[in-house]
């Protein structure tokens, strides 16, 4: 498969990329170059929240092949003062970086849809397939958290409507139920257990190669 990942270069993109790279080709929608080598292909998007479109409009200036799954691994963690003293700044802010990132890469994967539709038709191809990576914080009120707890929630809704909504697009939700090993912003104080990046990738490849077989949203746990 020719795989779009949104948040390539953060700790679960980046790990995503490595992982399936073996397998599959991966192309990394990034605002700016990266300055190491990648496992996936960048393409520079800065303003793709704001401009989805733009994303549709690089691919096709790079000639680049069809599109067959997008992975939406946007957002991130923090523990930080409660959600309301934060103000409405930041909580303008992790909207920006959370819901709206999500809405905006359920855009470019109906986009990419319209544009592989002919293909598709003659290829006999499955739809393009949508895997949105959520966290324990959409299902537990997080103190420190709160508004990852707000978006995480909204997320899964907007999936299922966007899933609802169209005949295009296969749409799916990824709902890690622990920290992710190996990121350094992680608070394990107390044993708390972590699920590695080579277990997320195999499960983000089985929901992506066979969502048919997986509920709108799933839940890996350790």
């Amino acid at each position: 498969m020719h795989i779009l990942i949104f948040g390539a270069s953060g700790h679960v993109g980046t790990g995503l990329a490595q992982h399936l790279s073996a397998d599959h080709r991966i192309t990394g929608i990034v605002r700016s170059q990266p300055e190491a080598t990648t496992a996936y292909e960048p393409v520079i998007v800065p303003d793709w929240v704001d401009r989805p479109q733009a994303v549709i409009d690089e691919l096709r200036r790079l000639d680049a092949s069809p599109v067959d799954a997008v992975i939406a691994a946007v957002g991130g963690w923090y523990v930080d003062n409660a959600m309301i003293a934060r103000g409405i700044v930041s909580f303008d802010e992790d909207y920006s970086s959370y819901l709206r990132g999500h809405f905006a890469a359920c855009a470019v994967s109906e986009a990419l849809a319209e544009e592989s539709a002919a293909i598709a038709e003659e290829s006999g191809s499955a739809h393009v397939r949508h895997l949105a990576l959520n966290g324990v914080a959409s299902l537990e009120a997080c103190v420190g958290s709160g508004a990852i707890s707000v978006f995480g929630a909204a997320q899964e809704m907007l999936i299922r409507v966007a899933e609802a909504e169209t005949d295009s697009v296969d749409y799916r939700e990824l709902k890690v139920m622990a920290p992710i090993g190996g990121d350094d912003r992680n608070d394990l104080r107390g044993g708390v257990e972590t699920i590695s990046l080579p277990k997320v990738a195999e499960a983000v490849s089985a929901v992506l190669t066979r969502p048919d077989e997986h509920e709108i949203s799933t839940r890996l746990g350790v």
